[in-house]
């Protein structure tokens, strides 16, 4: 797929956030046969079912996190980001994971698991490997990172909470109240094919 698509838009949000250090090692998984990870219906985090994506989402999060040192918070929502924009442009899922529409946006269990302890200091990694993902794959992380790799983690949250993916998974619980519902994947793609090229 040819793509400058995701760029094609930008947001006017403004928030600021500040931290110390931490050092965080990464690891990578190899990517394999794209048509096994076509978009499905979402699988629920609290069974034993397998999530399968192209990519493990700490390959994802250590790419991202190879751009700069970021917040947990900003790094759930790129992720959030790739995962939805993969649906919408190329019909598969990018990384093995659920977002699940949290009080403070789209989060991955698995990934808060991972960067939790950081609360809300920057993550900073230690530059030693390249994830590796496929050329096609990287186009679309980096129009990611051009559009919203620029914001902070507060001004992604308030971007998540003004699109219908979130919304429709939060439906029926209170500002904030705990949730756990996954963000279906159908819904992002709907989502970002409307506004895409707008």
């Amino acid at each position: 797929m040819n793509m400058k698509q995701v760029a094609s838009f930008r947001y006017d949000t403004s928030f600021s956030t500040s931290s110390q250090g931490f050092t965080v090692s990464s690891t990578a998984t190899n990517p394999s046969n794209t048509a096994q990870y076509k978009l499905q219906k979402s699988v629920d985090n609290s069974n034993s079912e397998t999530i399968h994506g192209k990519y493990s989402v700490f390959t994802i999060a250590d790419w991202f996190l190879q751009k700069g040192d970021m917040t947990h918070k900003k790094l759930q929502k790129l992720c959030y980001y790739a995962q939805a924009w993969t649906y919408a442009l190329k019909g598969f899922r990018l990384a093995d994971t659920d977002f699940q529409a949290w009080v403070h946006g789209p989060v991955s269990p698995v990934l808060y698991d991972r960067f939790k302890n950081f609360g809300y200091e920057t993550i900073h990694l230690n530059r030693q490997s390249v994830p590796h993902i496929e050329d096609s794959d990287l186009q679309i992380l980096e129009d990611v990172w051009d559009t919203y790799g620029d914001k902070t983690g507060n001004a992604l949250e308030a971007l998540s909470h003004k699109e219908l993916p979130w919304i429709n998974a939060r439906r029926g619980y209170l500002p904030g109240e705990s949730c756990s519902a996954v963000i279906k994947p159908e819904d992002m793609r709907a989502f970002y094919l409307s506004i895409h090229g707008e």
